[in-house]
């Protein structure tokens, strides 16, 4: 279990569409956006290991059709966030004198912690490639000879991982929030922080279909 937890971080720290999309958030809304959806991925990552127990997982992969189909749905909410992004434009902010800042990329940022934690959660059961790391990764570190049975090995497999996702992920957020927070009081940084996470949703639409 500790090697199939070192293993985990090392994942987790590689570059993906998961740790992208944390970074991009994180500047763009701050590190306590980043973090409600760190906890919408890591409960998709539950609900992954859940799929994978009961065999849905090996159905979705071996099936051309609902594969293609999650990849579609995963490219098209992508795409909407790519678009929600780019509309934002950096407005003129007020005189912090009276507390007030009156722009449009502040809108973007008050999105509930509901919203940011479905985001997460969408966003990793839309992902094909979050199925397919499941059926590689997950299943080869289950022990044969455990008295535990594979089903049980495979959920505190999933738990371990989820634990290394969010203590790695985590950083991610605390350290893009830091770089968001330096640039509070810029305008023309928050817009390109907006445009910056649109073309991360995008080349993350079409990196679903680079398999």
């Amino acid at each position: 279990m500790l090697e199939f937890f070192i293993a985990a971080i090392v994942v987790a720290l590689a570059p993906g569409p998961d740790n992208l999309f944390v970074l991009a958030q994180s500047a763009t809304h701050g590190a306590k956006a980043g973090f409600c959806i760190i906890c919408g991925l890591c409960t998709g990552i539950l609900v992954q290991t859940g799929l994978l127990v009961v065999g849905v997982s090996a159905l979705i992969a071996a099936s051309p059709v609902a594969f293609f189909v999650i990849q579609c749905l995963g490219a098209a909410y992508l795409v909407y966030l790519a678009y929600k992004s780019f509309q934002v434009r950096a407005g003129v902010v007020v005189s912090s004198e009276f507390g007030v800042r009156n722009s449009e990329s502040d809108k973007l940022q008050s999105l509930s912690a509901r919203r940011l934690y479905l985001r997460g959660i969408i966003m990793n059961l839309t992902n094909p490639k979050a199925i397919l790391f499941a059926l590689s990764f997950i299943p080869p570190a289950v022990k044969m000879d455990s008295p535990l049975s594979p089903s049980v090995q495979m959920l505190i497999l999933g738990s371990e991982f989820v634990v290394a996702t969010f203590i790695v992920f985590g950083t991610v957020a605390l350290l893009a929030g830091a770089v968001k927070k330096f640039m509070l009081n810029s305008p023309k940084a928050n817009r390109n922080l907006n445009w910056f996470s649109g073309a991360v949703f995008l080349f993350m639409a079409v990196a679903l279909f680079a398999l």
